[in-house]
């Protein structure tokens, strides 16, 4: 087999597969170029996701005219001379391939002047080949417009996402340029309108405050500490703004942008027992060590990186979080932000009270027709029930019921026409229909029929007797005070009785996390979490399979944000989060709005189980199968599910250990962890050593 020499343009594409993967390639390695110049400001600009233009303007030191043309030759640099520079690196960029590769795949202007010069230069490239080269008049600094992205190799436009899930990897690419670079002034143009922008003032701070808003800007803690040479400095963020995954967390090495496990495991292991499990903590840190001590030519993408000793790193790391977190003890402040549910139950109980003002408006008049005209005595006495808020006549006044009132005759052309009666004063205990209708032919009522009136139930009572008095809550419609959880107590019979249709006894429940029941001669514990959590996939599997998920539609929306990367991926999705019954759109900058949610999960945490199906969705977002839609099903039901530490009633306890019970073959909960263990009268026998 012959050997061939590729000629230079096949090899810059080669070459250009490995730095220029998408857009976000192009802008992250010219705004390397930019700051490596020592520009202070960086406008960038992009268009339909970076693929047809991508613009960037600094105003650093530039490049000399008879020099433009060489820096898109492979291997042209002037960050290192000789080998010694290669074994110390402090500029983001080195290898000398950023600007050739680019240029090997779209169509290139470059503007660009030296203070020195009175005219900069302008210099075209098409495929690698230079097609204009002339002289310009631009100011200091330099521009570089790309467009067309991959226009010469259409294979790999296909292995790009939509316009807006690659303006999310640009975002997210100048944001950390943002946080590693507080001194450059940057800002980010898409399709013409400002959606980044930082200070450029050289505080960290405020380059967090650009990138992540002012929440987690009054959650962050200053971290500084220097231990073998290792410098670090940043801010970490408190358990307030922990997340999901580790995305949160930022390392830079002498201000260049990384990823390492070590560092990340360093994080972690200081942040133990001090955020949830399943949470990350968030931070930004610089780390300055010497160009010896670290390679960062290890990948094309300069993002991995190796150490000289990592176990110096770890501690360096380990220790700096771990002193910020002792210096500052993190107390969470008391938010009284009402829940939608509560909000939901509030608005529903103000309508229901403007709904019974307007009855006692309307009805008061013909209450007092109804007293006027049955009853020819006296100013009536108070009532004596506590539940009567109704001056009404004596007779018919004793909370029992039960006394015999005199005799009261109505005149014969006294009529009274029903439909002046109100519906709830016709069919109350005290007028029976009989008695209504002798009222209306104007004939004498019998004795009988205003004497010794049924005793009215309490809660009829409370509907029948109208006021024009403020409505006062009673015990029944008194809002329920709050009790901690450890303060509630359940009273539960002596005797447990058998439950029909499953041969088993409830005992109880203990620490408010398990139910203990009998059946036969075992004893089973049965976790109230996990078996509800089971119960509710395995409904919500069956709805979903069906297409029948039910949507609650919310009376107070939810807004839920999300960052540059995982919004349009959610914006792409709308139609799968509407088959788990999520009635989804977006809602300004980075937002989505919930009108309606799966019925099963109205009471949870809506955005809480929201976010945690986007990031199952994330995790899985090339291949939507049934699988991560099984595993959205997963989380709605685990936040359905009641918790531990809750305190159930014994008819909750019995129906949840019933339907246990009658699942034929499962024991686990979607997770996989056990819903019940059991424990024979043998084996406890054994314990209390009556069988030896």
């Amino acid at each position: 087999m012959k050997i061939n020499v590729l000629p230079q343009t096949i090899a810059n594409m080669i070459a250009a597969g490995e730095v220029v993967e998408r857009p976000a390639s192009v802008v992250k390695e010219l705004v390397e170029n930019s700051i490596d110049a020592g520009a202070d400001a960086v406008t960038v600009e992009v268009q339909k996701g970076g693929m047809t233009y991508i613009r960037i303007t600094d105003n650093g030191c530039g490049i000399e005219p008879d020099e433009v043309e060489t820096a898109f030759l492979r291997h042209a640099t002037s960050k290192i001379r000789t080998e010694e520079d290669l074994n110390a690196i402090y500029t983001l960029g080195f290898r000398g391939e950023a600007l050739a590769s680019i240029a090997a795949v779209a169509k290139i202007d470059i503007f660009t002047k030296t203070k020195n010069n009175t005219f900069g230069k302008c210099v075209s490239i098409e495929g690698g080949e230079i097609t204009a080269s002339d002289e310009a008049g631009c100011s200091d600094g330099t521009t570089v417009v790309v467009r067309d992205l991959f226009f010469n190799t259409p294979a790999r436009m296909k292995f790009l996402k939509s316009d807006a899930t690659e303006t999310g990897y640009i975002t997210d690419t100048v944001n950390k340029m943002i946080l590693g670079h507080p001194g450059v002034k940057i800002k980010l143009l898409v399709n013409g309108r400002m959606t980044v922008s930082s200070p450029g003032d050289g505080r960290l701070l405020g380059a967090i405050y650009a990138v992540y808003g002012k929440d987690y800007q009054k959650h962050m803690t200053e971290v500084s500490y220097e231990e073998d040479g290792i410098e670090v400095s940043g801010y970490i963020g408190t358990s307030a703004v922990a997340r999901k995954d580790r995305r949160g967390q930022v390392f830079f090495i002498n201000e260049r942008y990384i990823s390492s496990k070590v560092i990340s495991a360093a994080v972690s292991e200081a942040f133990q027992n001090t955020v949830m499990v399943g949470k990350y903590p968030v931070c930004v840190l610089m780390i300055k060590v010497n160009g010896n001590f670290v390679d960062v030519n290890v990948h094309p993408t300069k993002i991995e990186v190796r150490f000289s000793d990592d176990k110096k790193v770890y501690n360096s790391v380990f220790w700096a979080v771990k002193n910020a977190l002792s210096a500052k003890k993190y107390v969470p402040e008391a938010e009284f932000k009402k829940s939608d549910g509560a909000l939901e139950a509030e608005a529903a109980a103000k309508v229901r009270a403007d709904v019974v003002k307007e009855q006692n408006r309307a009805s008061q008049i013909d209450i007092n027709l109804l007293r006027d005209s049955f009853f020819k005595t006296s100013a009536p006495k108070e009532a004596a029930a506590s539940d009567f808020k109704t001056s009404v006549p004596k007779e018919v006044a004793a909370s029992d019921f039960k006394t015999s009132a005199p005799k009261k005759e109505i005149a014969s052309d006294s009529t009274i026409d029903e439909a002046q009666i109100p519906k709830h004063i016709a069919s109350n205990a005290f007028f029976s229909k009989d008695d209504l209708s002798t009222l209306k032919s104007g004939t004498r009522a019998s004795s009988d029929a205003l004497t010794k009136p049924e005793p009215v139930p309490q809660s009829e009572k409370q509907e029948t007797i109208i006021s024009d008095a403020p409505i006062t809550p009673t015990e029944e419609t008194k809002p329920e005070p709050f009790v901690a959880e450890d303060n509630k107590k359940e009273i539960i019979p002596q005797t447990p009785p058998l439950k029909a249709g499953v041969d088993f006894n409830l005992v109880g429940q203990v620490f408010a996390t398990y139910i203990i029941v009998q059946k036969n001669n075992e004893m089973l514990i049965i976790d109230q979490h996990a078996a509800q959590e089971r119960l509710f996939f395995e409904q919500l599997l069956e709805e979903y399979s069906q297409k029948v998920i039910a949507s609650q539609v919310l009376l107070l929306p939810v807004t839920v944000t999300f960052d540059a990367v995982q919004f349009p991926l959610v914006c792409d999705n709308f139609e799968f989060f509407k088959t788990l019954g999520f009635e989804c759109e977006e809602f300004g900058e980075n937002a989505v709005v919930l009108r309606a949610v799966p019925a099963a999960i109205s009471d949870a945490d809506i955005q809480d189980t929201f976010t945690d199906i986007v990031s199952l969705l994330e995790s899985g977002c090339n291949n939507i199968k049934k699988s991560i839609a099984e595993e959205a099903l997963h989380t709605m039901a685990c936040k359905r599910a009641i918790k531990g530490n809750s305190i159930m009633t014994r008819a909750e306890m019995e129906s949840l250990a019933e339907k246990v019970l009658m699942l034929d073959s499962i024991n686990t909960c979607p997770h996989g962890r056990p819903i019940c263990i059991s424990m024979t009268k043998y084996e406890l026998e054994k314990q209390f050593k009556r069988i030896v």
